[in-house]
C-alpha cells in the first residue's frame, strides 16, 4: 500500500493506473488502517496452515483479542522510500541500527513507524475515525464469536475439544488460566482435565498395564524397600496395579509441571520428540491435536481435486485422484522436463510385482497372491496420455 502513493509520481500512466493512485492527503487514514489491519492479517495467515492445531488456533485468537485491546498501534510514517527491501538487507539494517529506530516490515519492505493512539491523547498522534471504528467492531466480533458468555457454543473456554487440546500443548495450562482471568470467566483448567481424562479412558484400555517380568520384580523390590505409601493413596502398602488411563493422567501431571522448552516450535513436533518421555500421554495428545485449526487445508484439497476431476476425467478412481493431488501439491520438487522422471512400463511393473511375491511367507497354489491381477482396471497407474496433459 505505501508504494501506491509514490506510484502516482511516475509519468505516462494509463487511465487504469491513475485510478489506482493514492493522493498524499489520503495517506493519513491509509497508514492508520494498515496499523490496525496488520494483526488481523497475520492471524488469518497463521491459522490457514495445514499443520495448525485447534490449540494453536486458540492461541492465535487469544493473541489477536489481546492485541485489539491495546491503546495504540504501530503505523508506518513515510510512504516514499522504504529503509530497505529483502530479507538480507533488512537484517543488515536491524544489525546496524541496534534498535534505535522504530521500524516495521510490510510486504518485504522496512518502514519507520510511530505509535498512534485509538483515543485522543495529549501530545500523541490520534487515529482517524475509520480505523478506530474498525478496532471497536473487531473487538465486538471476537467477543461474540469466541468468548460469548451468553452462548456456550460460541465460547471456546466452554468447548471441551479446545480445552483438552490446549492443555496438552506446552504452556497451554498457563494460557487457559490467564485468558479466563482476563475475560472475567471461571478457570477452565478443571474442565480441561476432565476432557483429557474422558479421552484417555476412551482411547486407552482400562485393564492394568502389562508389565514385563523384570518390571514386576523391580516393582516388588521397590515396595520391599520402603514403608511409605503415596500421599494420595487410600490403601496400605499393598499397591494395586494402575490402568493405562491412570498412568497417562500421572504423565499429564508431570507434563504440566515442566516448563516450556526453549526449542519449542509446534505442539505436534514437541510430542514427536518426547514420545519416549510420555509413552501413554503421547498417544492421547496426538489424538487431541489431530483436529485441524481451520478448514483452509481441506478447502485447498477440495479445490485441487476439483481441477483434477473434469468432465472428461470423471471416472478416475479415488486412488488416482489422490495421486494427482499429491503430485500437484509437490510439483515444485519435480524437474521441469517430465521426461526425466523414470517410469515403469506395464511389463516392468508386472515383472517387479512377480519378483516381490517371492518375499511372502504364505503363498496360495499357483504362485500368485489372492485377488492379484496385474491387468485389473483398479490397479492402473499413470498412462502415457496422463503425462501429456498439462495438469501437472
Amino acid at each position: 500500500m505505501p508504494r501506491l502513493v509514490g506510484f502516482g509520481k511516475l509519468r505516462n500512466l494509463t487511465a487504469a493506473q491513475e485510478r489506482r493512485c493514492i493522493e498524499r492527503a489520503d495517506w493519513q487514514p491509509v497508514r492508520h488502517l494498515i496499523g490496525v489491519l496488520q494483526p488481523s492479517y497475520e492471524a488469518s495467515i497463521s491459522v490457514q496452515s495445514a499443520s495448525a492445531t485447534v490449540a494453536e488456533a486458540f492461541e492465535v485468537v487469544c493473541r489477536l483479542q489481546r492485541t485489539m485491546q491495546v491503546p495504540s498501534y504501530p503505523c508506518p510514517i513515510d510512504y516514499t522510500e522504504p529503509l530497505d527491501v529483502g530479507r538480507d538487507a533488512i537484517l543488515a539494517v536491524l544489525d546496524a541500527d541496534e534498535s534505535r529506530t522504530d521500524v516495521m516490515e510490510l510486504d518485504g519492505r522496512l518502514y519507520e513507524h510511530e505509535q498512534v493512539y485509538v483515543t485522543r491523547t495529549r501530545n500523541a498522534a490520534t487515529m482517524c475515525s475509520e480505523a478506530a471504528t474498525f478496532v471497536s467492531v473487531l473487538q465486538d466480533e471476537l467477543d461474540q464469536r469466541f468468548f460469548n458468555e451468553l452462548d456456550d457454543t460460541k465460547n471456546w473456554l466452554m468447548n471441551d475439544a479446545v480445552l483438552a487440546a490446549t492443555l496438552v500443548t506446552p504452556g497451554g495450562g498457563s494460557m487457559l488460566k490467564k485468558v479466563a482471568t482476563r475475560r472475567g470467566q471461571r478457570n477452565a483448567t478443571d474442565r480441561a482435565h476432565a476432557a483429557v481424562r474422558a479421552t484417555t479412558t476412551h482411547l486407552l484400555d482400562d485393564r492394568p498395564a502389562a508389565r514385563s517380568r523384570r518390571g514386576e520384580l523391580e516393582s516388588k523390590r521397590k515396595r520391599c524397600r520402603t514403608s511409605l505409601i503415596g500421599w494420595d493413596s487410600e490403601e496400605s502398602r499393598g499397591a494395586s496395579d494402575d490402568t493405562p488411563a491412570e498412568l497417562a493422567m500421572r504423565e499429564l501431571d508431570r507434563f504440566l509441571m515442566t516448563s516450556v522448552p526453549g526449542d519449542y516450535d509446534v505442539a505436534l513436533g514437541f510430542w514427536a520428540a518426547r514420545r519416549d518421555d510420555y509413552p501413554l500421554l503421547h498417544l492421547v495428545a496426538c489424538s487431541l491435536l489431530g483436529a485441524s485449526g481451520s478448514s483452509a487445508a481441506s478447502e485447498r484439497d477440495s479445490s485441487v481435486a476439483g481441477l483434477v476431476l473434469r468432465k472428461d476425467r470423471s471416472t478416475l478412481l479415488a486412488e488416482h485422484v489422490e495421486m494427482h493431488c499429491h503430485v500437484s501439491f509437490n510439483a515444485h520438487i519435480l524437474p521441469s522436463d517430465l521426461s526425466l522422471i523414470s517410469r515403469l512400463s506395464q511389463a516392468d511393473r508386472a515383472t517387479t510385482r512377480a519378483s516381490m511375491h517371492q518375499l511372502t511367507t504364505e503363498m496360495p497354489s499357483g504362485g500368485a497372491a489372492a485377488h492379484d491381477s496385474s491387468e485389473s482396471d483398479g490397479d492402473m497407474f499413470l498412462e502415457e496420455s496422463d503425462f501429456e496433459d498439462d495438469d501437472f
